[in-house]
């Protein structure tokens, strides 16, 4: 680079003495008499000459410094872009690294494999909710892969499971059902027991009396009972007592819009 610099200035320098010289000839032999015209001739196209050789000299120059530029600049991208693809290699190979760790550990420890799950989505068309029964009919049935014991979820959480399959049309027992089962824990302390729902409350039971629940905890499926995937939200406690742990679901089934059932985690 300072090499260039130099060139650029230098040939500058020498094309400007040929022009001082001759300009300081016509300025020291001004006399009208003595320049003939055949010496204005040769002088101006000298002048002309010099003059065309230091611009054509000179944008060559700044050519070549503009282009020496060019490729440096270049050159310091394509560093940066080594370094970046020398740090994502890296990245990878540390993932690749941490996934085959993952694999035996789990083959050390006996954790089962994934389990494959499939989703449908399904119209609501009907529902009922008595003292003696939550349920809900939707229009997705056996030929659509619908199974008892499928998991039916909203938007927020858990609605329900599958209790009977028809055709096209299945039968879903919400969980503020009065049969309805299901194992859960707590998000924060862990400790596990049943939701149920008991006379109108939707309770808890089945705690362990050491329990440190509190209000706000959310409440999720803890996988117990091969029917419900763990860590699907289930409700939310709302009120606590010496004897007893009140919760509401975090799903507000309305009766209407969509649903979506799950497959390929229970066991029949």
């Amino acid at each position: 680079m300072e090499l260039s610099k130099f060139s650029y200035y230098s040939i500058k320098r020498f094309f400007f003495i040929p022009l001082i010289l001759s300009l300081s000839y016509l300025i020291y032999f001004s006399c009208p008499k003595i320049i003939t015209n055949a010496m204005l001739e040769t002088v101006g196209k000298t002048l002309t000459i010099s003059n065309s050789i230091y611009s054509a000299t000179i944008d060559f120059s700044k050519s070549i410094y503009d282009r020496l530029v060019y490729f440096q600049n270049l050159e310091a991208e394509n560093l940066q872009l080594k370094l970046e693809m020398e740090s994502l290699r890296q990245a990878k190979n540390l993932e690749n690294t941490l996934k085959a760790e993952n694999i035996e550990l789990k083959k050390m420890l006996n954790v089962p494999q994934e389990i494959h799950k499939s989703f449908i989505t399904a119209k609501v068309v009907g529902t009922s909710i008595s003292p003696f029964g939550a349920s809900a009919i939707i229009q997705a049935g056996a030929n659509e892969g619908v199974k008892i014991n499928d998991i039916v979820k909203g938007k927020e959480g858990l609605i329900g499971r599958i209790i009977e399959v028809s055709s096209n049309y299945s039968t879903v027992m919400l969980v503020d059902d009065h049969n309805s089962r299901i194992p859960v824990f707590a998000s924060n302390s862990e400790f596990r027991g049943i939701l149920a729902k008991q006379n109108n409350d939707l309770k808890i039971i089945y705690l362990d009396k050491s329990h440190n629940l509190k209000v706000g905890e959310t409440i999720y499926t803890s996988g117990d009972g091969k029917i419900f995937s763990s860590g699907i939200p289930v409700a939310i406690i709302v009120k606590i007592t010496d004897k007893e742990v009140y919760v509401e679901t975090i799903e507000k089934f309305n009766g209407f819009g969509f649903v979506f059932v799950e497959s390929g985690f229970h066991t029949n």
